[in-house]
């Protein structure tokens, strides 16, 4: 009967230790639970803010994008219309060029001529004056040299 009594105060006992032991177990594993459930929460909550932020950076490195290719875009529509500018310009000095050219050459050429008109009347004269030294006398020759020199004068002007 002792071994009845004995299994009865150790479940009496039991029961006893039981309760206030099951609060301090349930209530520690409910603390831990609690812990586990608001790091999970946490941890959610943290990979949602993870997300939010990959779509965000996701959308601006697209903006970033398509801003360098307007960018790019933009630099080689000017760099054509710089190209095309100077180039214009280019033809237009060249022209400028041209007709400065052109416009010495021909003064050159009208100089030309006409100191080959005065050499040419120079040479007139004298060939003159010599011959009509030779053939006529003074007055005479003076009168026929003087209408000669008025000629050449009027032909070359």
């Amino acid at each position: 009967m002792l071994e009845i009594w004995l299994l009865i105060a150790l479940v009496i006992l039991i029961a006893v230790i039981w309760k206030p032991l099951s609060r301090t177990i349930t209530g520690a594993l409910d603390g831990h639970a609690g812990k586990v459930r608001a790091e999970l929460d946490e941890a959610k909550r943290l990979r949602e803010e993870a997300q939010s932020l990959l779509a965000e950076h996701k959308r601006q490195l697209a903006a970033g994008h398509d801003h360098a290719h307007t960018i790019v875009e933009h630099a080689r529509v000017e760099a054509e219309r710089q190209a095309e500018r100077h180039h214009a310009e280019l033809e237009a000095s060249l022209g400028r060029r041209t007709e400065q050219a052109l416009g010495r050459i021909a003064q050159e050429e009208a100089r030309a001529i006409q100191d080959v008109r005065n050499h040419a009347a120079t040479l007139v004269v004298q060939t003159t004056r010599r011959l009509l030294a030779d053939q006529l006398d003074g007055e005479h020759a003076k009168a026929l040299l003087d209408r000669a020199i008025e000629d050449v004068g009027r032909k070359l002007s």
